[in-house]
């Protein structure tokens, strides 16, 4: 039984990913600002996540109720949408501490507990916007691009102390997150058939899709897998 500490996501892919890691018989905790503190696992940890302390309130938290700590996936993720001339100071701040200062503040108060395991694993939830340009989300397309480098110099230092950092970077997949984005966009339904269409696949993924690959990177079938950055996107990226 791994003891795995999700940050953020619960109401959308971090509720998932719960879902599967209890379904394996892992103990799970959850911390985020959600309203709705009832799920899949096993603790709750109320925590805003632009705090500079949530990553170290989520860990404390955890360590008061159990004595190791094996795995964190931070799924916490702010969106927000303007063009150039509307964007403010305040607002990418905002995304860049939940976007990118939370992960690597998390991995940092994670250290010695996950030092302790045979198995420890930081998985990041990033985009697969990252990879493709797109109007008015500059933050978060930054920040989240940000990640993906992050990972690769957190899996250099730590590998030695047996620790494995990679990524999932999550294309268009079906999460109340993605739902609200569509849901605010003018010819919604043309705009998104139009991507369906560039999707190898012809589709929009499922949620359990994508937590299917955080799962695999969390478990010791993954055990020689670290500074990885995977797509989880129906081949999006790949054309």
């Amino acid at each position: 039984m791994a003891r795995i500490l999700i940050i953020g996501g619960s109401a959308g892919l971090g509720r998932t990913v719960a879902q599967a890691c209890k379904a394996d018989g892992d103990w799970v905790a959850m911390a985020d600002g959600a309203a709705d503190t009832s799920g899949p696992w096993d603790l709750y940890i109320p925590i805003n996540p632009a705090d500079p302390e949530a990553g170290a309130l989520a860990v404390d938290a955890v360590r008061a109720d159990r004595p190791a700590l094996d795995a964190v996936v931070v799924a916490a993720s702010l969106v927000q949408a303007a063009p150039v001339g509307q964007w403010t100071a305040a607002m990418w701040d905002e995304a860049a501490a939940v976007n990118l200062r939370l992960p690597f503040l998390a991995a940092q108060a994670a250290l010695e507990p996950l030092s302790a395991s045979p198995q420890a694993s930081i998985v990041f939830v990033s985009s697969t916007a990252t990879l493709r340009g797109q109007p008015h989300t500059h933050a978060y397309q930054a920040t989240k691009a940000g990640l993906t480098s992050l990972v690769r110099s957190l899996a250099a230092e730590l590998g030695p102390r047996g620790i494995r950092v990679n990524v999932a970077l999550v294309g268009w997949v079906d999460t109340p997150q993605t739902r609200a984005f569509w849901s605010a966009q003018d010819h919604a339904d043309t705009m998104r058939r139009a991507v369906d269409d560039r999707i190898p696949l012809r589709r929009h993924g499922r949620a359990e899709e994508a937590s299917a690959l955080i799962r695999y990177l969390l478990s010791p079938a993954a055990s020689y897998i670290t500074g990885a950055m995977i797509p989880v996107d129906g081949g999006d990226t790949a054309v």
